[in-house]
């Protein structure tokens, strides 16, 4: 398990710049998979260019955040105002992986878990954001992905390891490679139960499941339909991922928040239950505060109403 025992801001140092690439690559996804084209679509052999000229970015110009800031936000071929979305997905590229191992214990399983979700939120929250458009061919691998998760844990030996705490030498944390759940970090003290294959295969049945039988109800009584089959598709891989207990708590909190966004929009708009939201951004908000804190929260919701 190498570098587990480096101190956290160190790893930062390292891994944020690495980071801040693969944002940029996110905003290659986010820009690419809604297109219609499938020559658009190719984000293997066709080069980075500019969505108005189709003029090929220098390599100069593609460096991350930087780039942007060099261009004072403007393609240099035919001055395109280029959005502020491309700095700021970079940068929370730079953030997921420069400030996930002060939360997560680097090295381990769910450490490359929680990574592998945040950028996958980071690319759903703004194609949805966008275009209203959940691609199939991220989330798909999502679900499989989610499943294999839970496997090392069951035909592999475990191996324990230790990583350096924010106290430096004097404070090492003891943390499972193999355990698929929350474990000591840095910045996080919780340790969680391991989540079963038997649980996530259960949360992403009812991820899909349930919320498609919700909307052919609402189907029934609005003749519209309340959710898109991306969010049925984003709550599976989430349910592969987290289990079918935290995938409920997404899917309720994410409902709460596109409500807190949708009711007033409608009362300014004056448009009726017909308002379009992006609900699989209020999802992304929404699984982080479940992953970390929703047992907390539900305790607590337990405790208020008994």
């Amino acid at each position: 398990m190498p570098f587990l025992d480096l101190p956290p801001w160190i790893l930062t140092l390292f891994l944020a710049p690495f980071g801040l690439v693969i944002g940029s690559f996110c905003n290659v996804l986010i820009h690419r998979l809604p297109q219609e084209d499938p020559a658009e679509r190719n984000i293997v052999t066709k080069a980075s260019h500019c969505p108005a000229c189709q003029a090929k970015i220098k390599p100069w110009h593609n460096v991350p955040l930087f780039g942007w800031l060099w261009l004072r936000g403007k393609c240099a071929a035919c001055g395109w105002r280029i959005p502020f979305r491309y700095p700021l997905v970079e940068l929370l590229g730079g953030v997921i992986l420069g400030g996930a191992h002060w939360i997560l214990p680097f090295g381990t399983l769910i450490w490359l878990k929680g990574v592998l979700c945040a950028f996958a939120l980071l690319v759903l929250f703004f194609t949805d954001f966008t275009e209203f458009i959940l691609p199939d061919v991220l989330q798909f691998p999502l679900m499989v992905l989610g499943v294999l998760f839970t496997l090392p844990q069951v035909f592999l030996a475990d191996h324990s390891g230790v990583v350096m705490g924010p106290h430096g030498l004097t404070d090492l944390l003891s943390v499972s490679l193999w355990h698929n759940g929350l474990q000591p970090a840095p910045a996080w003290h919780a340790f969680g139960e391991a989540l079963t294959w038997q649980s996530s295969l259960l949360g992403l049945i009812l991820g899909y499941g349930g919320p498609a039988l919700l909307n052919v109800t609402y189907k029934a009584i609005r003749k519209t339909d309340g959710l898109g089959m991306g969010d049925f598709k984003m709550l599976a891989w989430l349910g592969a991922f987290w289990g079918w207990g935290p995938m409920l708590g997404i899917l309720f909190l994410g409902a709460a928040l596109g409500v807190a966004v949708g009711l007033p929009l409608m009362l300014i708009r004056r448009s009726g239950a017909q308002t379009m939201l992006p609900f699989g951004c209020f999802l992304a908000l929404a699984t982080p505060v479940v992953v970390f804190f929703g047992k907390a929260l539900w305790l607590g919701y337990l405790g208020w109403v008994g």
